[in-house]
């Protein structure tokens, strides 16, 4: 069902909270142009002024998604610190939109510097970097598809009690998770390569994935 046609003029926020809100209820094949200038109010060829195309409009719908992390400030003093509460938001923000989930590694046109290339930039050698964003993508992109609402993971065949326990998918035993996977590549852990696994300082950080 169409909204009635508005009668003032549509900014972004207004579009994207919209699209948002197809992605949350509907799932992503739900997103469309047309049902999209449908929601809001306007033509189709309106939503143009916003965004170029389909692939635009899926940027801006993660970014937008990704512009409700909360980080702390001021960010930790250590490298550990800052990947760590990144990506235990990020985590937050993926499981209250599940439906995003399949483009939780989109790289956009308007993220800040990944957290990659933070740790490139902090000395971290590349190959050690590289499979350091690996594990830690890996690892929060699968916690938060296993922790959503959505997830469809059967553990009935397990006792009732480990059954009703594996459901808990708790934030503690993410942190640990995160803290064991940048423990492995510090100096003595089993992936560290060498004195140039570990990054030299903090730089600025913004949201990083």
């Amino acid at each position: 069902m169409s909204s009635p046609r508005r009668d003032h003029h549509l900014t972004r926020p207004e579009l994207l909270d919209a699209s948002l809100r197809i992605v949350d209820a509907e799932g992503l094949p739900a997103l469309t142009m047309r049902r999209l200038a449908d929601t809001v109010g306007v033509e189709p060829m309106s939503l143009y002024h916003h965004v170029p195309g389909k692939e635009a409009l899926l940027d801006a719908t993660v970014e937008r998604m990704r512009a409700e992390m909360r980080l702390p400030d001021p960010l930790p003093g250590d490298w550990q610190g800052i990947l760590e509460a990144i990506f235990t938001e990020y985590r937050r923000v993926l499981v209250a939109h599940p439906n995003l989930l399949p483009l939780a590694s989109r790289r956009t046109g308007g993220s800040s510097i990944s957290g990659l290339e933070f740790l490139v930039s902090q000395g971290m050698e590349r190959d050690a970097a590289v499979e350091l964003y690996q594990s830690l993508v890996a690892f929060t992109i699968g916690y938060s598809t296993l922790s959503a609402p959505t997830a469809t993971a059967d553990w009935t065949t397990l006792p009732a009690d480990l059954s009703e326990r594996v459901r808990d998918w708790r934030e503690d035993t993410f942190r640990r998770g995160l803290r064991g996977i940048m423990a492995a590549f510090s100096p003595g852990g089993t992936a560290a390569v060498g004195p140039a696994a570990t990054p030299k300082s903090k730089k600025k950080a913004g949201k990083k994935r």
